[in-house]
């Protein structure tokens, strides 16, 4: 369902991450997102592509320090249940049984020749993060760097600061931009770097 801000929601309506997304995944009718399965169900209609999407939001959104802890259990707990409210997830592994604290999020589509007002940066909420997902995804909020491709003045760059040593993410308050959510952009190493810039970073910041 399309707001008046011309995007599509998916997950809770108030969250810790919000991730900004160009498409749409299929979904099936009567998914819901806090239904046991509505991760299953959203990777077998999409496909490997959304399956990568969310293992990448599951870790960044993974607050225990070692992600690759028994096998990724952490984050894997976290994906199956990506689009639930809870502050906890239940994770088991094979000596234990624990619940461990996680940040929760929300996807957000941003459609085709929008440029929606409230979703500028100096009006995006302060009490949640603002992950903009991929060149597409900036460049319809206005949000591109690339001379080429440049729809921010150079006043506006110089608001932005970048985070990594090889300029792959840039934040300015609660709004960071990023690579698209897959491997080939997103490595694990700057996940992890995301990861721990979100955990030390005070959201008030």
């Amino acid at each position: 369902m399309l707001s008046k801000q011309a995007t599509m929601i998916v997950g809770p309506q108030i969250a810790d991450i919000i991730f900004y997304l160009p498409t749409a995944p299929i979904l099936p009718t009567g998914w819901q997102a806090t239904q046991p399965d509505a991760i299953a169900k959203l990777i077998a209609l999409n496909g490997n592509h959304w399956r990568k999407i969310v293992t990448i939001m599951a870790k960044i959104c993974c607050l225990k320090v070692d992600i690759t802890a028994n096998n990724g259990a952490v984050w894997k707990s976290i994906r199956d249940n990506l689009l639930h409210d809870d502050k906890r997830i239940l994770v088991n592994t094979k000596t234990s049984q624990q619940f461990l604290p996680r940040l929760t999020c929300q996807i957000r589509i941003v459609v085709p020749n929008t440029r929606p007002e409230c979703l500028l940066p100096n009006n995006f909420s302060k009490d949640c993060w603002h992950i903009v997902c991929g060149k597409e995804t900036q460049q319809r909020l206005g949000l591109m760097f690339a001379d080429a491709e440049s729809t921010m003045s150079k006043e506006e760059s110089t608001l932005w600061q970048t985070i990594d040593d090889k300029n792959k993410i840039k934040r300015q308050h609660t709004c960071l931009l990023t690579p698209y959510l897959d491997y080939r952009q997103y490595s694990n190493a700057l996940i992890e770097h995301t990861r721990e810039l979100l955990i030390k970073t005070k959201i008030s910041d």
